[in-house]
């Protein structure tokens, strides 16, 4: 989860792609002549620095991506809309209900250690 909200650019990047292409910065695949650029064989990937962090720690997000970034937009608009975005079916779901309060529990976290290193960067 902390990849969807921290992480965006790196959704529709998976292992198997970045093996494939070389990415810029930005995260976007390099282009020479209007062509994607190939990543050479036996190029080290920058597995390191990828907060998917390896192939196989990423295999489960990557298998449930599409299901967890649901869920955070609808989080995102049941607090837009103080949760009347929601169905009355969607209210007695207890695992719908469940889920979004998991990923308060992210969100307000990543937004106290964000004041924190802040604060941390003024004194």
């Amino acid at each position: 989860m902390n990849l969807i909200l921290l992480h965006p650019q790196l959704l529709e990047r998976t292992c198997a792609r970045c093996q494939t292409w070389l990415y810029d910065d930005r995260h976007q695949i390099v282009c020479r002549l209007g062509q994607r650029v190939r990543r050479p064989p036996g190029t080290l990937l920058p597995c390191w620095k990828c907060p998917k962090q390896s192939p196989a720690a990423a295999a489960g997000c990557e298998r449930d991506i599409d299901r967890i970034a649901r869920t955070v937009r609808l989080y995102f608009e049941v607090q837009a809309t103080a949760g009347r975005c929601l169905s009355d079916r969607q209210v007695a779901d207890a695992l719908l209900v469940r889920h979004l309060a998991i990923v308060d529990v992210v969100v307000r976290r990543l937004a106290v250690s964000q004041t924190l290193a802040a604060l941390g960067n003024k004194i």
